[in-house]
């Protein structure tokens, strides 16, 4: 790391003499490209001090979005020269993905003759891709790449495993009868049943987001910088869901795409910190329900075992405290969205 990534980061690197005790055995070189601790970020300063010192950074202090970008970053720096061995079609995948990622990449950087991509597959195929819910990729990849071998004795041909960073995933070639159209397409059920085997074989939870069939590899490239909008925006909103397709998580994504310190100017906006206290957890399990329930109070009241005048004072109350009146549309989707901005 050179002074230039502390003059992006700014008063968020500590700037150390000494390492932790983990690290005392790391060389120079693998200090100088990055290592994560925990939930920590340490680089040795390249310059010329007689003093080595480092740099770091803690997830804390850095966006959902810094963090994970950093990660994609280290990881880049690290199998750079791997890299060079391996083939193009895989480098150019792992590039994309280290990439900010992006909701619909309608552009991607990359050389005029990637439509004639030598790969080593027939088009069309389709994509698993695979994201711990824990975000420990790297410590768990064999078992995810054994698990994805697994899947050979329901898929016609075994799937190239690519893995990066960020995600693990899976490049399907379809089966003849599927091409054919004589029999129904099953990406979905392959990633439930990666999922499910993921669980019950080496106990990892994890999330799967799968593609319809692909016909070419700048579509291939475009979906998978989908699929890591996709798995990251579903971390912070929608934890519990295990599958995702390419339709995507609708006003989700548009939620996890606000910057950092916009979200939480709009959250305080619209919910104050004094609102927040007084009515404490109360305030979103009323909203989300009642967002769920389409607005419809009788079936709020009921999921909520109140009575249907005790859910009413409680409405009256969000609206004294906030000016709000979740019962009109446009007020609940202002109040819901600013209480899931306010997970960040």
């Amino acid at each position: 790391m050179d002074r230039k990534m502390i003059d992006i980061f700014g008063e968020r690197v500590e700037v150390l003499k000494q390492l932790p005790p983990q690290l005392v055995e790391c060389s120079s070189d693998e200090l100088k490209k990055g290592v994560t601790v925990g939930e920590q970020a340490w680089f040795m300063l390249e310059d010329e001090a007689s003093v080595p010192l480092y740099s770091v950074l803690a997830k804390d202090r850095l966006s959902p979005t810094e963090w994970d970008l950093l990660q994609l970053l280290l990881k880049s720096s690290k199998g750079r020269q791997q890299d060079e061995d391996s083939p193009r079609w895989r480098r150019q995948l792992i590039e994309a993905l280290h990439e900010p990622p992006e909701a619909f990449a309608s552009a991607i950087r990359i050389e005029d003759d990637i439509e004639n991509m030598l790969v080593p597959w027939s088009w069309p195929v389709f994509l698993i891709a695979v994201r711990p819910k824990d975000g420990a990729l790297q410590e768990i990849g064999a078992e995810v790449k054994k698990t994805f071998e697994s899947l050979t004795q329901t898929v016609e041909q075994a799937p190239f495993v690519v893995q990066d960073a960020a995600l693990i995933m899976g490049i399907f070639p379809l089966a003849q009868k599927e091409r054919d159209g004589n029999e129904v397409f099953m990406g979905e059920e392959t990633a439930f049943a990666l999922v499910d085997g993921l669980l019950s074989e080496s106990f990892i939870e994890a999330r799967a987001v799968w593609s319809e069939p692909i016909r070419s590899f700048p579509e291939l490239l475009r979906t998978a910088k989908r699929m890591l909008y996709v798995a990251l925006t579903a971390e912070r909103f929608v934890p519990d869901q295990r599958v995702l397709s390419m339709r995507g998580l609708g006003i989700y994504e548009l939620l996890y795409s606000i910057k950092p310190q916009l979200r939480q100017a709009y959250a305080e906006h619209v919910l104050p910190l004094s609102a927040l206290a007084t009515l404490g957890t109360e305030l979103e399990q009323t909203v989300t329900l009642f967002i769920q329930c389409d607005l419809n109070i009788s079936e709020t009241a009921r999921r909520l075992y109140l009575h249907r005048n005790s859910l009413l004072y409680r409405i009256e109350r969000i609206r004294d405290l906030t000016g709000y009146d979740i019962r009109r549309f446009d007020d609940a989707i202002t109040v819901w969205s600013a209480l899931l901005l306010n997970r960040f």
